[in-house]
């Protein structure tokens, strides 16, 4: 577990809004695949073909559930249940998540740009002060002495 924190974080690092939707598409594409795999497996004589199956994954993973296609034994039906309480949780949690990161992203780029500004505005009022002392014959440590309470 210890190198997935790594990869963890370079994929953070890395997260644009195509990189997003991409991660949230990925992971609801494995959750039809397995979920159709798994209802093909667990009950052949109500999901006749893996087609079958992989479109009532994706009808119950997307909760529209159309009710063409249902599960009739208890296995089935666990799989379909796990199915729907996953798109009802993990897909909306995974997306805010993702949006959770970019706009702290997004929160950090425009602190340090604030930051940078805030600088970049010291260092001119500095060199503006040397100018009006250097006029007024006064050193900068006299200007520095001055200011101090």
């Amino acid at each position: 577990m210890a190198s997935a924190q790594p990869r963890l974080a370079t994929w953070y690092e890395r997260l644009t809004v195509f990189r997003a939707v991409r991660t949230i598409m990925v992971i609801a594409c494995l959750l039809v695949i397995v979920g159709g795999a798994l209802a093909r497996i667990v009950e052949p004589e109500t999901f006749t073909s893996l087609g079958h199956s992989y479109w009532w994954a994706l009808t119950t993973v997307t909760t529209v559930g159309y009710g063409d296609i249902v599960p009739h034994d208890t296995a089935g039906r666990l799989v379909g249940s796990a199915l729907m309480l996953t798109g009802l949780a993990l897909i909306p949690t995974l997306t805010s998540a993702v949006v959770s990161v970019l706009i702290a992203k997004r929160g950090r780029a425009q602190s340090e740009a604030a930051l940078r500004f805030q600088e970049e505005q010291t260092a001119r009022l500095a060199r503006i002060e040397e100018r009006l002392a250097a006029m007024d014959g006064v050193t900068r440590a006299q200007i520095d002495a001055r200011d101090r309470p």
